[in-house]
């Protein structure tokens, strides 16, 4: 299986020329099994509190939100100029329907990771698909547009 699922070389085979943008996607659903185990009776479980999202972790989670629910048009609202023409809405459906021809249907995900990479972010949101692990990696600019969207295999590493 390749590294990473692109949309240009999907069997629908687009002509795009757009190598560097493949495409994610994810829903803000529930992480099935990662459920705290229960407290002792006398010992009331404080909280925990939720890990501090950045801008960029919410974008991206919206977008994947967008992704899964058929919302494309939604799902590219942050891209930038050159992302936005190499993968317009209907490019996007067509990644996200290769990848999960590939990896099963999308179950849930994970907390959103950033990686500082020169001067973009890059945001890692580990999948949990039908058939195993996936990853949705979201490469930002400083300005918060989107420069970058790939459906991955899980440990990838970043380049």
């Amino acid at each position: 299986m390749p590294d990473h699922v692109h949309p240009l070389g999907s069997r629908r085979h687009l002509a795009r020329p757009a190598a560097a943008a493949a495409l994610a996607a994810g829903a803000l659903l529930p992480v099935a099994g990662f459920a705290p185990a229960a407290a002792p009776a006398q010992a009331q479980p404080q909280t925990a509190a939720a890990p501090a999202q950045s801008r960029y972790d919410r974008i991206t989670l919206q977008a994947l939100d967008d992704i899964v629910n058929g919302t494309y048009t939604a799902a590219t609202a942050h891209f930038d100029p050159r992302l936005a023409k190499l993968l317009p809405p209907d490019a996007l459906a067509d990644a996200w329907e290769t990848y999960q021809d590939e990896f099963g249907r999308y179950r849930s995900h994970g907390d959103p990771q950033d990686v500082p990479f020169g001067e973009f972010t890059v945001v890692n949101v580990p999948l949990r698909m039908e058939r195993g692990p996936g990853e949705f990696r979201v490469t930002f600019h400083p300005d918060g547009s989107i420069a970058g969207l790939l459906f991955l295999k899980p440990g990838v590493p970043i380049s």
